[in-house]
């Protein structure tokens, strides 16, 4: 690779010091996707990088690059500082689950865009209250499961096609509908807490859909990023399910857990 100087707008979805006054970022951009850039005296309260070079900041920046990986900040200025992600506990670590799925759903190299979009609009969501915290992480936590692949199927049973039922179910793990009738046995065993498993030994979760939850599941899913929290849901036990149902969905997939997601729940008491 040769070595060539470029700017790009990109969100810092990671900060680690880096010896006694430099930081390494770790950046999440459209075009590049995710990679590593060092910061040169970015501690330092003298250096006019040092405003972009926080966490959750979205930026434009001025990059030298000698190899794919090495990346040195030449230069930065601030475009949208989300600093209201700082303004208590609870909302600082959900705005670091938020950077945490980003980690884990981009990559070197690969188009970040729609992950990208997701993030800033729910960075700009939670600065500005648009919607209450738990609707904004549940509406990101969906959409970050379609971007990565995993939407699941809404519309009709998964097993016998029915688009009506007495009670449908979320089929995490088959990421799709499945009705009373077809679930058998699986989601009693689920509602008292247990794990049902396959002949496989394939996990089965079966999760209850109840009052205005599928239409908001649908909606997220199929408007425009920009509109996807403009619904409202009134019943509280709406909102409450809704939250589990997507944080579920999406750990399920991913396969990990995040600590930052603890702790958001340890102090938010979600």
């Amino acid at each position: 690779m040769s070595v060539r100087d470029y700017s790009l707008n990109a969100l810092v979805i990671r900060e680690l010091p880096l010896g006694d006054n430099d930081k390494l970022l770790t950046l999440l951009s459209e075009e590049a996707g995710r990679f590593n850039v060092i910061a040169k005296g970015a501690k330092s309260l003298k250096n006019p990088v040092m405003p972009a070079c926080r966490a959750f900041v979205w930026a434009n920046y001025e990059i030298h690059e000698s190899s794919a990986d090495s990346r040195w900040l030449r230069s930065a200025s601030v475009i949208e500082p989300f600093t209201g992600l700082c303004a208590d506990i609870g909302r600082l670590y959900l705005a670091q689950y938020i950077a945490d799925v980003c980690m884990e759903l981009s990559g070197p190299g690969e188009p970040a865009g729609d992950i990208l979009r997701l993030a800033l609009n729910s960075y700009f969501a939670l600065t500005r209250d648009i919607r209450p915290e738990a609707q904004i992480k549940a509406v990101f936590e969906w959409r970050a499961a379609a971007c990565s692949g995993y939407s699941p199927e809404l519309s009709r049973c998964r097993v016998c096609g029915a688009e009506r039922a007495e009670a449908f179910y979320l089929d995490v793990m088959n990421g799709g509908l499945i009705c009373a009738s077809c679930a058998g046995s699986g989601p009693a065993a689920a509602a008292e807490g247990e794990v049902p498993t396959d002949a496989f030994g394939t996990r089965t979760v079966y999760l209850p859909l109840r009052g205005q939850v599928p239409a908001a599941l649908r909606y997220i899913l199929e408007v425009p990023m920009k509109s996807m929290l403009s619904f409202e849901l009134r019943d509280p036990d709406d909102l409450s399910d809704l939250a589990g149902i997507c944080e579920t969905y999406l750990l399920s997939h991913l396969g990990t857990g995040f600590n930052s997601l603890k702790y958001y729940h340890e102090v938010s008491q979600l």
